[in-house]
């Protein structure tokens, strides 16, 4: 049997070239389905894992669309946060760039001189923020009359009640004719009811409907109270021991009580959350991605941007609010064939929502006994014992024997008293911390740890900020 086409051959030189530089050889399959649709006649509804390639299902035939001699925005591209805005530009931008496409990020919490010094240009691509996109498109700097493709990722965010408002004000300077296209992990009966604002005679298409959760990722709950949530979820951090976690919170004010208490407790954590100044988000953002931090704790529509391809671990602080939004938290991990596990803190309240979210997603989520104190420092013990013996494979036999004799004496000293054990106990974590290097323990916020919170608001909303409307109307767009 012959060998299926790759598509990616049959793009032109400079974007194939682009695409190739990427280190795309081959077409994920959301792009093997949607590429070839996205190049016809049809508004399209997508429904794929996070993860998947949707960013290069869309990008691809958006730069394919762009005639580069014309600077008008001929493409838009809405999303519900400023780090998700920036990561598509970026991946479009390494796209279109070689095909002379220009790609314009555009969102608040940033001065505006870049944004418009690029919307006078001619961004070819407009890839935003719902809010600061009206912004400019209110005061008459941003013309969307030449739109021919509108993609909304993340659509059941960006049609959800937050931002239904700005959405529909924002549809009001498309033009009529043009092609729409929602992306999304999950797709709500509602958000498919109300996509029928945007869109017209469209084709579903779904690669993960009747299979929500990757099978690469290993799910398990534990049953606890609120009253020892915190501890049981240090405990768990130190028995899994993880290279990088998110931690999901349902409020902005559980995001900041749990980003201190484990500060405190020495974990290297930071948060992210909708109160959190831009640069401080960012700064977040860019330690959990580079590397150099291994928990952050965040609310859903904060961490809507984050795409961390090692990513080990997702925790559930707190049951997610419906079944969609479970779907899109443990779907950071797990991805490209790479294991994860996705473990959730589940209370006595919740376990009726967190059955339900088991039966809507048709995944059968194992309870586990939470893990006792002797088991931790068994399993530190354990870690210690590991590191040790790989540091002694590289040393030669004579020199280990000699090391030990010396050694052995000084060990059993230390353990006869009480204050020889805690000095022991501080080596040992000494040496645990030199081999995790972790930078200083910080805030992003100039606030102190609460005390625990009674109550919290949500992180769901539009990222708007006021938008008045020229008298002139440029730009302005009815159906």
């Amino acid at each position: 049997m012959a060998p299926s086409p790759n598509l990616f051959d049959d793009l032109p030189d400079n974007l194939r070239a682009a695409v190739h530089a990427l280190g795309w050889t081959v077409p994920m399959p959301v792009q093997e389905k949607v590429i070839p649709l996205m190049r016809g006649d049809r508004d399209l509804i997508v429904q794929a894992h996070t993860g998947s390639g949707k960013t290069g299902a869309f990008g691809i035939p958006l730069v394919e669309s762009i005639d580069i001699d014309w600077p008008v925005t001929q493409a838009l591209v809405m999303l519900p946060t400023r780090e998700l805005a920036n990561q598509v530009t970026q991946e479009l931008s390494s796209l279109g760039g070689p095909c002379g496409v220009r790609c314009l990020a555009v969102y608040g919490g940033v001065g505006y001189g870049p944004q418009l010094e690029a919307l006078e240009k001619g961004a070819h691509i407009v890839v935003g923020t719902p809010g600061r996109i009206l912004d400019h498109l209110g005061n008459g700097r941003m013309d969307l009359g030449d739109v021919a493709q509108l993609v909304l990722d993340e659509a059941d965010e960006m049609l959800s009640l937050g931002f239904w408002p700005d959405m529909r004000e924002i549809h009001s300077y498309l033009p009529a004719k043009r092609h729409s296209h929602l992306f999304s992990a999950t797709i709500p009966e509602k958000v498919r009811s109300l996509s029928r604002y945007f869109l017209n005679d469209s084709e579903f298409v779904s690669l993960s409907e009747g299979q929500l959760a990757p099978q690469e990722i290993e799910h398990f709950f534990y049953l606890v109270t609120a009253q020892e949530k915190e501890g049981i979820l240090a405990r768990i951090l130190e028995i899994e021991d993880p290279d990088s976690a998110i931690i999901f919170c349902n409020t902005k004010a559980d995001v900041r009580y749990v980003t201190g208490f484990l500060q405190k407790r020495g974990f290297d954590a930071d948060q992210i959350s909708g109160d959190l100044a831009q640069a401080a988000r960012q700064a977040a953002m860019n330690r959990i991605k580079g590397g150099t931090l291994r928990f952050l704790v965040a609310t859903d529509v904060a961490a809507r941007g984050i795409d961390i391809s090692d990513l080990s671990h997702v925790i559930s602080y707190a049951t997610p609010d419906s079944p969609e939004v479970y779907v899109h938290r443990t779907g950071r991990t797990g991805r490209a064939g790479k294991s994860g596990v996705a473990i959730s803190l589940v209370s006595g309240l919740d376990i009726g929502n967190f059955k339900h979210l088991q039966h809507v997603n048709k995944i059968k989520i194992e309870e586990r006994e939470i893990p006792s104190e002797k088991v931790l420092l068994e399993r530190i013990a354990d870690r210690i014992r590991v590191k040790v013996e790989h540091e002694m494979r590289h040393v030669p036999e004579t020199e280990l024997k000699l090391q030990v004799d010396r050694l052995v004496p000084v060990v059993e000293n230390l353990t006869a008293t009480a204050e020889g054990r805690r000095d022991l106990a501080a080596i040992c974590a000494s040496y645990l911390r030199e081999h995790r290097p972790e930078t200083s323990v910080t805030t992003s916020s100039d606030e102190a740890a609460p005390a625990h919170p009674d109550a919290g608001s949500s992180d769901h909303g539009s990222n708007s900020g006021p938008h008045r409307r020229s008298s002139s109307g440029r730009g302005r767009r009815r159906r």
